[in-house]
């Protein structure tokens, strides 16, 4: 992200740059993005280096589906992600929170310390792969399923951090890697053909996507096709979860005030209870202190678009088949639109202190057609976490130094946050 940030410096809003052999224009202004995801967003398809290597191993789920295959796939999946049914997924979310505070409670009593990206990790897998299939975390085929997971996912960041040797070359953390994709085809082949031969409607989104209809052929998606989903929703879906949520617990701890204000707004809207996803709309500055994380350490923070037609772009010529990036990291900070943009203000998207909610230049979850279909369930599932997590416990980190972004497949820490539990004030 230096690099970007250099470029972004000397160059302004829009440059083109050759890396490595790979030509690519870097862009850096709101109207531009929303150029090529809201007004063009028809000439601009998936591209670049990290969605090939990404659709390679993973599939062509809807995160990765390029046109004209996309579309299809996206109307298939909207009705599974509307906000009544996954509001169906509240008291599953909830469950899955609960059950891990209780585990932190044995962490508490040996007096030891939590790695937060570690448990953050833990907890928004278990709920994608619940909601996923709908299926008991104890089970042994989702124990493994969860375990393959975690694995693939530590192999392909420490592959991300120094990627010299190609994933074809089987050293052992390739070989790993390699290994826990496979487990990962064999248990959702399994889980796939256990849903068709009982038919049943279990109201998992694999489920909903299963009996999903084609509005012009009537034709449902074929078990490949459920595969690659399954696979788009994990990879997509629980890393970009968790990294914002360290990303809250780091800023929390580096900001009181912001804290006690969190606290009494849980306090208020729930006097204790467990929160509820009817109560969500109300814990308004929670969703606030979300927004500014993700302003400030987007997951998805940088993307790749390619040129299907010669175009124009800020008075520049895009020849077809040139890719653009932008870096989000660098959009949200931009000066013009963000007023002292490093700073820590969840007030920002407060419309009542001159904020919006909505503000330009703003994408952590894309935008236009492509908007990520899954942003209401991430939302609802941070909102839950934070307030639950706060209801019972503190997260005091054990060091008060800078922590600094890593920019892999996403917005990671680099560095682990350390934190002690200790409970509220007052309890």
């Amino acid at each position: 992200m230096t690099f970007l940030s250099e470029l972004i410096e000397e160059y302004g809003d829009i440059v083109s740059v050759d890396l490595v052999g790979m030509p690519f224009v870097l862009i850096n202004h709101p109207d531009d993005v929303d150029h090529i995801l809201k007004r063009h967003q028809r000439n601009y398809d998936r591209g670049g280096p990290t969605y090939t290597m990404a659709r390679a191993m993973f599939g062509n789920g809807l995160f990765m589906a390029a046109r004209p295959g996309w579309l299809r796939q996206r109307r298939l999946l909207q009705p599974a992600f509307h906000r009544s049914r996954i509001a169906t997924f509240g008291e599953l979310m909830s469950d899955t929170i609960d059950s891990t505070m209780d585990s932190w409670q044995q962490v508490s009593a040996r007096g030891a310390n939590l790695d937060v990206r570690s448990e953050m990790s833990r907890l928004t897998l278990r709920v994608v792969v619940r909601a996923l299939f709908a299926m008991d975390p104890a089970d042994a085929m989702t124990r493994r399923f969860t375990e393959a997971v975690a694995t693939a996912t530590r192999e392909l960041s420490a592959y991300l951090r120094f990627p010299l040797v190609p994933l074809a070359v089987p050293t052992p953390g390739h070989r790993r890697f390699h290994g826990a994709l496979q487990v990962l085809d064999e248990v959702t082949y399994e889980i796939i053909r256990q849903h068709r031969d009982d038919g049943a409607d279990r109201g998992s989104l694999l489920a909903m996507m299963m009996h999903a209809r084609d509005a012009d052929t009537g034709e449902g998606m074929t078990d490949a096709e459920l595969r690659d989903e399954v696979f788009a929703m994990l990879f997509a879906g629980h890393e970009t979860t968790a990294s914002t949520l360290t990303w809250v617990w780091y800023l929390i701890g580096r900001h009181p005030a912001v804290e006690q204000r969190l606290r009494a707004e849980i306090d208020q809207v729930l006097g204790g209870r467990r929160p509820t996803m009817d109560v969500l709309p109300q814990l308004v500055y929670t969703r606030r202190v979300i927004d500014e994380t993700m302003r400030l350490y987007p997951p998805a923070w940088q993307i790749f678009r390619k040129a299907a037609e010669d175009d124009e772009i800020g008075g520049y010529s895009i020849p077809a088949g040139t890719n653009v990036l932008w870096c989000s990291y660098h959009m949200h900070r931009h000066r013009k639109y963000w007023n002292d943009p490093e700073r820590f203000d969840p007030d920002r998207f407060d419309e009542r202190e001159g904020g919006s909610d909505n503000p330009p230049g703003y994408y952590p979850f894309g935008a236009g057609p492509r908007l990520c279909i899954g942003n209401t369930f991430a939302m609802a599932e941070m909102q839950l976490a934070i307030a639950m997590i706060l209801q019972r416990h503190r997260l005091v980190p054990i060091s008060d130094k800078t922590i600094e972004p890593s920019p892999l497949l996403t917005l990671g820490a680099a560095r682990p946050l350390v934190v002690r539990l200790q409970p509220p004030a007052g309890s």
